[in-house]
Protein backbone atom coordinates (compact mmCIF):
# COMPACT_ATOMS: atom_id res chain seq x y z
CA UNK A 1 0.00 0.00 0.00
CA UNK A 2 1.41 3.12 -0.71
CA UNK A 3 1.42 6.50 1.02
CA UNK A 4 -0.89 8.09 -1.42
CA UNK A 5 -3.66 5.52 -1.77
CA UNK A 6 -3.30 6.06 2.60
CA UNK A 7 -4.41 9.37 1.73
CA UNK A 8 -6.48 9.97 -0.42
CA UNK A 9 -9.81 10.88 0.20
CA UNK A 10 -12.44 8.28 -0.41
CA UNK A 11 -15.74 8.70 -2.06
CA UNK A 12 -19.12 7.56 -0.06
CA UNK A 13 -19.77 3.76 0.06
CA UNK A 14 -23.44 2.88 -1.03
CA UNK A 15 -23.44 0.20 0.98
CA UNK A 16 -21.66 1.34 3.89
CA UNK A 17 -23.61 2.23 6.92
CA UNK A 18 -21.26 4.88 8.29
CA UNK A 19 -21.53 7.02 5.08
CA UNK A 20 -25.76 6.77 5.23
CA UNK A 21 -25.57 9.52 8.21
CA UNK A 22 -28.81 10.09 8.11
CA UNK A 23 -30.12 6.78 9.03
CA UNK A 24 -27.48 6.70 11.99
CA UNK A 25 -29.68 5.74 15.40
CA UNK A 26 -28.23 8.24 18.60
CA UNK A 27 -25.91 10.47 17.05
CA UNK A 28 -24.41 12.25 20.03
CA UNK A 29 -22.58 15.42 17.96
CA UNK A 30 -21.23 16.45 14.63
CA UNK A 31 -18.88 18.28 13.67
CA UNK A 32 -17.37 19.14 9.76
CA UNK A 33 -15.46 15.58 9.60
CA UNK A 34 -16.70 13.51 12.24
CA UNK A 35 -19.98 11.96 13.57
CA UNK A 36 -19.56 10.53 17.61
CA UNK A 37 -21.79 7.81 17.52
CA UNK A 38 -23.47 5.57 20.72
CA UNK A 39 -22.62 1.91 19.56
CA UNK A 40 -25.55 -0.22 18.44
CA UNK A 41 -24.07 -3.47 20.42
CA UNK A 42 -22.68 -1.72 23.49
CA UNK A 43 -20.36 -4.02 25.73
CA UNK A 44 -21.15 -1.13 28.35
CA UNK A 45 -23.22 1.91 29.01
CA UNK A 46 -21.13 5.07 27.43
CA UNK A 47 -19.49 2.60 24.59
CA UNK A 48 -19.36 5.24 21.68
CA UNK A 49 -17.72 5.61 18.52
CA UNK A 50 -15.74 8.54 16.49
CA UNK A 51 -16.30 7.99 12.88
CA UNK A 52 -15.24 10.06 9.69
CA UNK A 53 -17.46 11.54 7.69
CA UNK A 54 -15.66 10.41 4.62
CA UNK A 55 -15.18 6.49 3.77
CA UNK A 56 -11.81 5.93 5.18
CA UNK A 57 -10.72 2.50 5.76
CA UNK A 58 -9.15 3.00 8.52
CA UNK A 59 -7.97 6.03 11.29
CA UNK A 60 -4.56 5.02 8.75
CA UNK A 61 -5.70 6.06 6.26
CA UNK A 62 -6.51 9.32 7.48
CA UNK A 63 -4.91 12.62 5.83
CA UNK A 64 -3.14 14.53 8.60
CA UNK A 65 -5.28 17.58 8.32
CA UNK A 66 -7.74 16.09 9.84
CA UNK A 67 -5.58 15.32 13.11
CA UNK A 68 -6.29 18.14 14.87
CA UNK A 69 -10.08 17.38 14.78
CA UNK A 70 -9.84 13.99 15.55
CA UNK A 71 -7.64 14.89 18.74
CA UNK A 72 -10.27 17.14 19.92
CA UNK A 73 -13.00 14.95 19.90
CA UNK A 74 -10.85 12.07 21.74
CA UNK A 75 -10.12 14.54 24.18
CA UNK A 76 -13.73 15.61 24.61
CA UNK A 77 -14.79 12.23 24.45
CA UNK A 78 -12.60 11.31 27.54
CA UNK A 79 -13.55 14.11 29.48
CA UNK A 80 -17.26 13.34 29.15
CA UNK A 81 -16.62 9.35 29.80
CA UNK A 82 -14.49 9.63 32.88
CA UNK A 83 -16.70 12.39 34.43
CA UNK A 84 -20.07 10.10 33.61
CA UNK A 85 -18.98 6.43 33.73
CA UNK A 86 -15.29 5.74 33.71
CA UNK A 87 -11.41 6.76 32.03
CA UNK A 88 -11.87 5.40 28.49
CA UNK A 89 -10.03 2.97 26.51
CA UNK A 90 -10.08 3.03 22.88
CA UNK A 91 -9.61 1.16 20.17
CA UNK A 92 -9.71 0.31 16.80
CA UNK A 93 -9.34 -2.31 13.96
CA UNK A 94 -7.58 -0.95 11.76
CA UNK A 95 -9.52 -2.76 8.72
CA UNK A 96 -8.15 -5.96 10.94
CA UNK A 97 -11.84 -7.52 11.79
CA UNK A 98 -13.66 -4.82 11.47
CA UNK A 99 -17.44 -5.63 11.27
CA UNK A 100 -18.39 -1.93 9.12
CA UNK A 101 -15.39 -1.51 6.51
CA UNK A 102 -15.48 2.14 7.13
CA UNK A 103 -12.86 3.75 10.49
CA UNK A 104 -13.88 4.10 13.47
CA UNK A 105 -12.28 4.27 16.60
CA UNK A 106 -14.38 3.09 19.74
CA UNK A 107 -14.54 4.66 23.10
CA UNK A 108 -15.29 2.08 25.85
CA UNK A 109 -15.53 3.26 29.13
CA UNK A 110 -14.12 0.51 31.27
CA UNK A 111 -11.78 2.48 34.12
CA UNK A 112 -8.17 3.08 34.22
CA UNK A 113 -6.11 -0.03 33.15
CA UNK A 114 -4.29 -2.09 35.94
CA UNK A 115 -0.45 -2.71 36.33
CA UNK A 116 -0.58 -5.79 35.56
CA UNK A 117 -2.90 -5.54 32.51
CA UNK A 118 -0.77 -2.54 30.63
CA UNK A 119 2.90 -4.25 31.22
CA UNK A 120 0.96 -7.85 29.67
CA UNK A 121 -0.19 -6.26 26.60
CA UNK A 122 2.78 -3.38 26.46
CA UNK A 123 5.43 -6.42 25.62
CA UNK A 124 3.60 -7.52 22.81
CA UNK A 125 2.68 -3.90 21.20
CA UNK A 126 4.16 -1.43 19.52
CA UNK A 127 4.39 2.53 21.04
CA UNK A 128 2.00 4.68 18.88
CA UNK A 129 2.04 8.40 20.28
CA UNK A 130 0.79 10.00 17.48
CA UNK A 131 -1.66 9.21 14.35
CA UNK A 132 1.50 9.72 12.30
CA UNK A 133 2.73 6.21 13.96
CA UNK A 134 -1.12 4.60 12.76
CA UNK A 135 -0.66 6.15 9.28
CA UNK A 136 3.34 4.92 8.81
CA UNK A 137 2.08 1.34 10.04
CA UNK A 138 -0.69 1.59 7.33
CA UNK A 139 1.24 3.06 4.40
CA UNK A 140 3.98 0.23 4.98
CA UNK A 141 2.85 -3.17 6.53
CA UNK A 142 -1.41 -2.83 6.29
CA UNK A 143 -3.79 -3.64 8.86
CA UNK A 144 -3.53 -3.50 12.75
CA UNK A 145 -5.36 -3.28 15.55
CA UNK A 146 -4.87 -0.38 17.90
CA UNK A 147 -5.53 0.30 21.66
CA UNK A 148 -5.15 3.04 24.06
CA UNK A 149 -5.64 2.96 27.57
CA UNK A 150 -4.87 4.97 30.80
CA UNK A 151 -2.36 3.77 33.36
CA UNK A 152 -4.59 3.41 36.90
CA UNK A 153 -0.91 4.22 38.85
CA UNK A 154 0.07 7.37 37.11
CA UNK A 155 -3.01 8.44 34.57
CA UNK A 156 -0.72 8.67 31.52
CA UNK A 157 -2.14 7.41 28.40
CA UNK A 158 -0.23 4.98 26.42
CA UNK A 159 -1.07 3.58 22.60
CA UNK A 160 -0.22 0.85 21.33
CA UNK A 161 -0.43 -0.81 17.38
CA UNK A 162 -0.59 -4.71 16.97
CA UNK A 163 0.01 -6.93 14.13
CA UNK A 164 -3.12 -8.08 12.57
CA UNK A 165 -2.65 -11.94 14.02
CA UNK A 166 -5.22 -14.02 15.75
CA UNK A 167 -2.91 -14.90 17.99
CA UNK A 168 -2.36 -11.60 19.20
CA UNK A 169 -5.78 -10.66 18.35
CA UNK A 170 -7.09 -12.85 21.55
CA UNK A 171 -4.54 -12.67 23.30
CA UNK A 172 -5.09 -8.82 24.09
CA UNK A 173 -8.22 -8.99 24.55
CA UNK A 174 -8.98 -11.66 26.20
CA UNK A 175 -6.31 -9.87 28.62
CA UNK A 176 -8.67 -7.29 28.27
CA UNK A 177 -11.56 -8.74 29.56
CA UNK A 178 -10.29 -10.68 31.92
CA UNK A 179 -9.18 -7.03 33.44
CA UNK A 180 -12.79 -5.61 32.95
CA UNK A 181 -15.01 -8.11 33.25
CA UNK A 182 -16.98 -6.50 36.08
CA UNK A 183 -17.63 -3.20 34.00
CA UNK A 184 -18.52 -4.87 30.26
CA UNK A 185 -20.85 -6.94 29.04
CA UNK A 186 -18.53 -9.36 27.44
CA UNK A 187 -21.40 -11.50 25.28
CA UNK A 188 -21.89 -12.00 22.05
CA UNK A 189 -22.45 -8.84 19.50
CA UNK A 190 -25.97 -9.86 18.77
CA UNK A 191 -27.15 -10.07 22.63
CA UNK A 192 -25.57 -7.03 23.30
CA UNK A 193 -27.77 -5.17 20.23
CA UNK A 194 -30.95 -6.80 21.47
CA UNK A 195 -30.09 -5.10 24.90
CA UNK A 196 -28.50 -1.82 23.92
CA UNK A 197 -31.13 0.71 22.99
CA UNK A 198 -31.67 1.52 26.92
CA UNK A 199 -27.84 2.15 27.49
CA UNK A 200 -27.82 4.03 23.88
CA UNK A 201 -30.46 6.47 25.01
CA UNK A 202 -29.03 6.96 28.31
CA UNK A 203 -25.85 7.66 27.07
CA UNK A 204 -27.36 10.27 24.98
CA UNK A 205 -29.23 12.01 28.05
CA UNK A 206 -26.19 11.67 29.49
CA UNK A 207 -23.53 13.51 26.90
CA UNK A 208 -26.30 16.35 26.21
CA UNK A 209 -26.76 17.09 30.05
CA UNK A 210 -22.63 16.83 30.50
CA UNK A 211 -22.07 19.25 27.57
CA UNK A 212 -25.44 21.80 27.80
CA UNK A 213 -23.59 23.75 30.44
CA UNK A 214 -20.04 23.60 29.38
CA UNK A 215 -20.46 24.23 25.45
Amino acid sequence: MTPHAAHSRPHPDAHCVFCAHDTLDVVLEETEHFLVIADHAPLAEGHLLIVPRDHFACYGALPQELDDEAHDLRERATRFLTSAYRPPIFFEHGVFRQTVSHAHLHALPLGAASHGFADEVGRIGRPAPSLDALRAWYAEQGHYFYLETERKETGEREALLFPPEMDVYFRVMGTLRDHTAHTAAWVPPALRQMQGGAKMRALAAAWHTYFEDRD
